[in-house]
């Protein structure tokens, strides 16, 4: 019940921003959401035994994310300020020589894991009819993870991952596919009719899968530092981390597959 009641004041308020408010407004979204799952990503990493540097990281992750609602203007000043400052903050801080590739390296991999990947909406929103594709994507990752979690807690016997994620079956992925399906072809009869049917039902499918392994990625990492949620900012849910990880590869393919074929 939690799940269902977060969901149902979630989900109009998360579509009123996406669909009437501005790319600033947008902006200022994704950014709170990307800079709080950055910060659950430092709190996980730092349960391995290996701190990172959050601060840091979570104002580098900011600067990407202005450089990609700039349509990535400032990427090479960008990677000269992120390389600086990283091993700037090591020399400063830290003596350890034997844990300094690894913080650096933590913190890297969480700005470009979390904001770089989900810094894909940003350019989502840029193109021509940017706030219905963001609707779209948003439509395929929520349809597909539900069908997937309540058909496969209640008719799931085929595990897919036991390793990495225990509760993952095959009939439910199965079922998040259809639930992906089903958001294509909603979006192409009512906001999309101008696209062909065939390229809505393809890109829902390729990013319904995709964004099952973006599922399991945070599993992986979850299991590697030994917890079952990122946080519990969300109840019912979880973390942000939690509630973004399918997006996170999803987004980069919708991208993509628009750039690349429409």
């Amino acid at each position: 019940m939690a799940r269902i009641f977060t969901g149902i004041i979630a989900v109009p308020i998360v579509t009123g921003i996406v669909y009437y408010g501005s790319p600033l407004y947008f902006l200022i979204f994704v950014s709170a959401v990307v800079l709080t799952a950055v910060y659950e990503f430092f709190t996980m990493i730092d349960r391995t035994g290996v701190t990172g540097f959050p601060i840091l990281g979570m104002v580098l992750s900011l600067l990407l994310l202005i450089s990609l609602y700039f349509g990535g203007r400032f990427l090479m000043e960008w990677g000269l300020i992120a390389s600086l400052t990283l091993f700037g903050m090591w020399f400063l801080q830290e003596k350890n020589v034997k844990l300094a590739i690894d913080q650096i390296a933590y913190t890297l991999f969480g700005i470009f894991y979390i904001a770089g990947l989900g810094g894909y909406c940003l350019l989502i929103r840029k193109l021509e009819d940017g706030n219905i594709l963001i609707l779209f994507l948003f439509l395929i990752v929520w349809l597909g993870d539900i069908s997937a979690y309540y058909w496969g807690k209640n008719f799931g016997k085929k595990f897919i991952a036991p390793l990495v994620s225990p509760k993952k079956t095959m009939e439910g992925s199965i079922a998040g596919l259809a639930g992906s399906l089903l958001a294509g072809f909603i979006v192409e009869a009512w906001l999309l009719d101008y696209i062909a049917l065939g390229h809505c039902l393809l890109v829902a499918f390729l990013c319904g899968i995709i964004g099952q392994f973006g599922d399991l990625a945070e599993s992986l990492l979850k299991r590697h530092v030994g917890i079952k949620d990122s946080s519990n900012i969300i109840p019912g849910h979880g973390g942000v981390l939690d509630r973004i990880d399918s997006l996170l590869f999803a987004g980069p393919a919708f991208y993509c597959y628009f750039k690349l074929m429409l």
